[in-house]
């Protein structure tokens, strides 16, 4: 958790976005909640597939001794021909994306990440995925319908550490976020139309049968006890 102020008054509703977080600073991209997905799709391949995701810590304060509470988490990611970083503190959501993987995990928005006093609290390797099937393009969906940028910050519902475990959560347990999809219900039955895909795969396809209409909203519900077969 960014140890700041409780609610996080000085959340942006913003995602910065470094596009060569390798190379001498370009000043980055500025992005709200309207532009994400679009702008987003303009300055990134969002075909590229996630090989693998990283949960990582480090501690809030250099004089640390342990990270075991008080500590900022952030998500790694590897596709085939980048580097990523994403996460949140009281300011905003920021992306990063680098052909070394050092200049993502060692560092945010141009700045050495904080280490403690020992060795227990440099930055913390806590779990690894592989990736899946899962695209760049459907975590950022995934962002976008979780309304992640109108979210403000907060000490406890809402910190760093719940908005990394919440991406990992979804690279990992893809299964858990798949809904059923008909794309002719009022049709007879059949296996070729309707299957079952993730939430942001059903949006896909939806706008591409929705061509040239302009989807503004799509809501989700779900049964208490609804399984997938």
């Amino acid at each position: 958790m960014s140890w700041v102020r409780g609610t996080g008054g000085n959340f942006t509703r913003e995602l910065y976005f470094d596009p060569r977080a390798d190379q001498p600073s370009t000043g980055g991209y500025r992005i709200t909640d309207e532009e994400l997905r679009e702008r987003l799709s303009h300055l990134i391949d969002m075909k590229e597939k996630i090989e693998n995701v990283t949960y990582y810590s480090h501690p809030l304060f250099s004089k640390q001794l342990t990270n075991g509470i008080l500590y900022h988490a952030f998500i790694v990611i590897q596709t085939l021909n980048w580097w990523w970083s994403i996460e949140k503190n009281t300011e905003c959501i920021t992306i990063q994306r680098s052909k070394t993987f050092e200049s993502v995990c060692d560092m945010n928005q141009r700045k050495k990440r904080k280490t403690g006093l020992t060795k227990k609290t440099g930055i913390r390797n806590n779990k690894t995925t592989e990736g899946g099937n899962t695209t760049i393009k459907e975590l950022i969906d995934y962002m976008w319908r979780k309304d992640v940028l109108n979210e403000d910050y907060h000490i406890f519902s809402a910190n760093c550490q719940k908005f990394a475990a919440l991406l990992f959560d979804r690279i990992e347990s893809p299964q858990n976020h798949l809904v059923y999809f008909d794309k002719a219900s009022d049709q007879p039955p059949s296996t070729e139309r309707n299957c079952y895909m993730t939430a942001e795969q059903v949006l896909t396809e939806v706008q591409r049968l929705g061509v040239p209409e302009t989807l503004k909203n799509l809501e989700l519900y779900q049964l208490e006890e609804f399984r997938v077969p």
